[in-house]
């Protein structure tokens, strides 16, 4: 068996990192059973429980999706509802987050962890944190329909939702996102209008990849070993990880693993730059 420790071994910054976010994870979970809402681990976290019982040694970060009623609810009560030292942010709580519809983030106040695409010039928490996204019912439209939608959709979605740097390719997406999302968001729509949704999946605004998943194979959740501690998961984790990954018990080589953080400090009173 490869020994990944190179990743995320006892005390890198990677672990620390994985660790901080498992607090936050821990919190969201107590708010969600406290208050009767539904949730499972999904995406990358689904799939490091399943083929690792715990993190991708090289993932540095975690996914829950919620059904689309109990999402509304805990963005609505979450911010009084979290306990102190974590930070619930949207699109209302921390505007210049840039964070559209379909995800919220639940942050670990005085910890840093940093993107290549986070903007130093703007306000918005950047903190240690769990994506928690809104997950809603999809068609079983063909494959190949289902990707031509989402890259227009999401693609331009996303401009608007990241902080895009100067250049002159962006200036001309300035101009054409905004058509070409409204356009194929339409059509999207009417296709959700006449077609039976009996499948599930984060909203295409944020679809990256995938397909959705047959509802029955979702709910209700089953229970998944993650860190040493049993989480929420799809009713049948088999079926929501092929239809994400296909065979995703093949570890991917070394060259395809990617770290998203560029630096993390999982304690900030402990971290400082000499300039």
């Amino acid at each position: 068996m490869e020994d990944y420790s190179e990743y995320n071994g006892p005390e890198t910054p990677l672990r620390k990192a994985q660790l901080a976010s498992i607090d936050v994870l821990n919190e969201f979970d107590r708010v969600c059973r406290e208050n009767g809402l539904v949730y499972w681990l999904d995406f990358g976290t689904l799939l490091g429980a399943v083929r690792h019982k715990g993190f991708i040694p090289w993932d540095d970060d975690i996914d829950v999706s919620m059904p689309l009623a109990d999402w509304l609810k805990f963005k609505s009560i979450g911010a009084d509802k979290l306990a102190k030292g974590y930070f619930m942010q949207t699109e209302v709580t921390d505007p210049e987050s840039c964070m559209g519809d379909g995800l919220f983030k639940i942050r670990k106040d005085n910890t840093l962890f940093i993107h290549d695409f986070d903007d130093f010039r703007s306000n918005y928490h950047k903190g240690v944190s769990i994506d928690v996204f809104a997950d809603v019912p999809y068609p079983s439209v063909p494959k190949g329909l289902l990707k031509f939608m989402r890259k227009r959709i999401c693609k331009a979605h996303g401009f608007f939702h990241y902080h895009a740097r100067l250049s002159f390719r962006n200036i001309i997406s300035y101009f054409v996102f905004p058509v070409s999302y409204v356009l194929f968001k339409g059509i999207w729509k009417l296709i959700c209008l006449f077609s039976k949704k009996d499948r599930e999946l984060t909203p295409i605004d944020r679809l990256i990849y995938g397909y959705p998943t047959l509802q029955s194979e979702m709910t209700p959740p089953s229970e998944i070993l993650f860190e040493g501690r049993m989480y929420p998961a799809p009713k049948n984790p088999d079926a929501r990880l092929k239809d994400m990954y296909g065979d995703y018990m093949a570890v991917p080589p070394k060259e395809k693993r990617r770290i998203h953080a560029k630096f993390v400090c999982v304690d900030t009173s402990d971290c400082h730059v000499n300039l």
